[in-house]
């Protein structure tokens, strides 16, 4: 009888060893009401049909949330009330509040999505769906989809200008970038090429250029938006991911990229276009984001991490394990 106990209490503990794992070695739900004075990072793991969310202060994984199917991305509302899920494998958005991690809605899209931008206002909301070819535009308050344009083939990655006046979506299968004008009825401008598979795109915080990652062509093309035109383009190892401007310690901000391939983050100095650092961070590195504590994290989507990178040094500070493929990631601040 003594052995049966005891072999009922291993079997549970293996288990619960097994629902760790599977959550990043934190337990599901956790704590969502902890004060995080510094803000927090959301993430998403696309393997694991979870959000786990970091406290920027103490560079902990303090919860685990479920989410759809296959969720790519997650997005702060400009407000940073809301958390905007885009999901490969189901045919709605799902919503998030910032605050508690409890789902407070979902948008129905007809289709699956791969990734969204917040106009500046927060009104509304662009979603590429890469199946159909589509950019769905959707009111933020209402939760309605507004309406759907046609891109180029496969659109994934998507950015509205600091302006608020144009949106680039890059075309992976065609190797082209669109461009959407924005205001009350959004519309098609124009459509170009760039390099191969553009993966993502950001702007400079002025606007005045657009950098898009060719993943298969291992380069940045940087464009001028007034021109459309390519000015340059900027010549990576590997594999290039996310980008994202940082503020540096001395001087005007500077491009960081995560190059997939090299395992790596690239710091570059826009003005010369050429990298002043390369930093180590985990296998398979794709998203990247800010803090305004002077960090920067780096989604590993084969190690199921997040790596911590200080600034200043341009050290990691530490590696914090997450769920199965770590994808987008987003900065929400303290409430």
């Amino acid at each position: 009888m003594q052995r049966r106990h005891l072999l009922i209490h291993l079997v549970v503990l293996a288990g619960l060893l097994a629902g760790l794992a599977a959550c990043g070695g934190q337990p599901p739900g956790g704590d969502p009401t902890r004060v995080t004075p510094q803000g927090r990072i959301a993430e998403v793991n696309q393997g694991a049909n979870t959000m786990s969310v970091i406290d920027v202060a103490t560079d902990t994984v303090f919860a685990n949330v479920p989410t759809g199917n296959a969720p790519h991305q997650v997005v702060a509302s400009p407000d940073g009330r809301e958390l905007w899920v885009t999901l490969y494998q189901d045919n709605h958005l799902q919503i998030f509040d910032a605050a508690t991690l409890k789902e407070l809605g979902r948008v129905e899209l007809g289709g699956t999505s791969d990734e969204l931008a917040f106009s500046p206002d927060g009104k509304r909301v662009y979603v590429t769906m890469g199946k159909t070819n589509q950019v769905a535009v959707v009111d933020a308050p209402t939760r309605a989809v507004v309406t759907k344009i046609g891109v180029g083939t496969t659109p994934h990655g998507i950015r509205v200008r600091p302006d608020g006046k144009e949106l680039y979506v890059t075309n992976t299968a065609e190797n082209t970038v669109s461009v959407l004008t924005l205001g009350d009825t959004p519309s098609l401008a124009i459509t170009f090429r760039v390099g191969a598979d553009p993966f993502e795109v950001t702007f400079s915080p002025d606007g005045a250029r657009a950098y898009v990652s060719d993943f298969l062509s291992d380069a940045v093309t940087v464009i001028d938006t007034a021109s459309r035109a390519t000015v340059a383009t900027i010549r990576i190892e590997k594999q290039p991911a996310q980008l994202t401007f940082v503020p540096s310690t001395s001087g005007g901000p500077l491009l960081w990229l995560a190059a997939q391939g090299t395992q790596e983050v690239w710091v570059i100095d826009p003005t010369t276009n050429q990298m002043l650092t390369r930093i180590t961070v985990g296998d398979g590195a794709q998203g990247i984001i800010a803090a305004p504590a002077g960090k920067v994290y780096v989604t590993n989507y084969n190690d199921g991490s997040v790596s911590v990178i200080d600034v200043a040094t341009r050290k990691v500070l530490q590696t914090l394990t997450v769920g199965k493929n770590p994808t987008g990631l987003t900065y929400v601040p303290s409430s």
